[in-house]
């Protein structure tokens, strides 16, 4: 493992030694005899790792260190120093060495060291690189959808991020439980803390408890060794339970006890541990329904439902299909691609047509799908998937499904059908505004205004 390396020592046979020995090996190397020198160099050119005597002119290895880290924190310091001197190398690591060497040593033995501290700045980067990658998921711009319902959601995801209530998200499956968790997370002071996600419905209850809590070795069969759960994982950040509506009944007092005291026991432990972590909970029901049912308990219900958030189902923003649409193309189609594929007016038509049962997420798969058949670099209705080859997409525009609503806002009603019935004309006429406004009997100036104000058909697929 080869780097860029500089040697700051005012020993002349040291530092010339050292230079052609490391040579040898494969890095690159420069030397300078004095800490104003390697300053310059450090700042004119970039270097893996500097390797630095304490006892230096001009300036002292130690406020050289300070210098460095003050410049860029991600230049790994090797600190050399004399056995007498080890105290001092100590206060190094806290001023941020990465590791010092003690006077005489053989070059082997400086080797070994250069090669961990390359190996740990590798190390770091990936992981900074992988982090990045993470938040950038969670960015608010991937929160789509120009619907009030999205507008709200977001809003309100902006505004408690910074907070520390609990947040419970409700939810259908599919429809971004889980980003939206992210985002609040990844928004917060608690950003560079862990995110820890648990999915409360894929555990049984003996496994979900130690998941959470954690366990003492030989607590049960098969602990072989103590172990960590989640919440302990999470200590600093936050912890996402997904399916909160799934914990058993018993264990929720252990949950509303960490809600509460934030505190709990591993499982066949006696210790008491603390924990800082926010709490961010997910479901799909009603839990005010389970509650009244007896499956889930009332005082944890309102400690969990302090912020709640409601991300509608994708049948009811269908408005959003055209730009979740643009999005997940750009996400799939190759950065190599001169440009997005055109979207034919009847796929667009039949994806507007469809009830997306699985939400977002299943119109993402639909649109991977679709560029994976693309032969042509254009989604067409032969490339999506065969059930939705069969949508009909002359069904009843005005329908609603008013089965499960307790009451209904007339005007969120009117502004409902009036997009259905823009849709409708859209897909007879194929986006011709004229030949809209006439078979709507609306004046053309009229339906443009109503086009912007209802934000309907993105110009990328009108």
């Amino acid at each position: 493992m080869s780097g860029k390396v500089l040697i700051v020592d005012d020993e002349k046979l040291m530092r010339i030694s050292l230079e052609s020995q490391l040579k040898k090996e494969g890095y690159h190397v420069k030397s300078v005899d004095n800490a104003l020198d390697g300053l310059k160099m450090v700042k004119s050119e970039e270097y893996d790792v500097v390797v630095t005597d304490l006892r230096l002119t001009g300036m002292s290895g130690m406020d050289f260190l300070k210098e460095i880290k003050k410049y860029n924190q991600e230049i790994i310091v090797v600190i050399m120093t004399a056995y007498g001197t080890l105290e001092s190398a100590v206060l190094a690591i806290k001023e941020g060495a990465h590791d010092y060497i003690a006077k005489p040593f053989s070059t082997d033995e400086l080797i070994i060291k250069l090669q961990r501290a390359l190996h740990y700045r590798n190390t770091a980067a990936e992981v900074n690189r992988l982090r990045g990658e993470i938040q950038a998921e969670f960015e608010f711009c991937n929160i789509v959808g120009n619907s009030e319902a999205m507008k709200k959601v977001l809003e309100t995801v902006m505004s408690v991020s910074e907070r520390e209530a609990t947040i419970l998200i409700r939810g259908e499956s599919g429809t971004g439980k889980e980003k939206i968790a992210g985002a609040i997370h990844y928004h917060s002071c608690r950003k560079t803390g862990p995110f820890i996600r648990v999915s409360c419905a894929a555990l049984n209850r003996e496994i979900l408890e130690s998941e959470l809590f954690g366990h003492e070795k030989g607590a049960f069969t098969g602990a072989i060794k103590t172990r960590r759960g989640r919440f302990e994982l999470a200590n600093g950040g936050s912890i996402f339970l997904d399916d909160v509506d799934d914990i058993p009944l018993d264990m929720q007092v252990k949950l509303l006890r960490v809600l509460q005291e934030r505190t709990f026991e591993r499982v066949g432990g006696e210790e008491t541990l603390c924990v800082d972590v926010r709490i961010i909970c997910a479901t799909k029901k009603d839990l005010l329904e389970r509650v009244k049912e007896g499956g889930f308990r009332e005082d944890l219900f309102y400690r969990l439902n302090v912020v709640p958030i409601s991300i509608p189902p994708l049948r009811e923003r269908k408005e959003d299909i055209p730009l979740l649409i643009n999005y997940f193309l750009k996400k799939f189609v190759s950065q190599y691609e001169d440009a997005l594929p055109d979207v034919s007016q009847e796929a667009f038509n039949v994806l507007l047509a469809y009830d997306w049962p699985g939400n977002v997420r299943e119109l993402e798969n639909v649109v991977e799908h679709a560029i994976a058949f693309s032969k042509s670099k254009g989604i067409s209705l032969e490339t999506l998937p065969e059930y939705l080859r069969k949508v009909d997409i002359h069904k009843d525009l005005l329908s609603m499904d008013l089965y499960n609503k307790q009451a209904i806002s007339l005007q969120d009603a009117l502004t409902e059908v009036e997009k259905k019935l823009i849709q409708w004309a859209h897909q007879k006429t194929n986006g011709n505004q004229v030949k809209m406004a006439e078979i709507l009997g609306i004046p053309r100036t009229t339906l443009r205004n109503r086009l912007v104000k209802l934000q309907l058909f993105d110009k990328s697929l009108s």
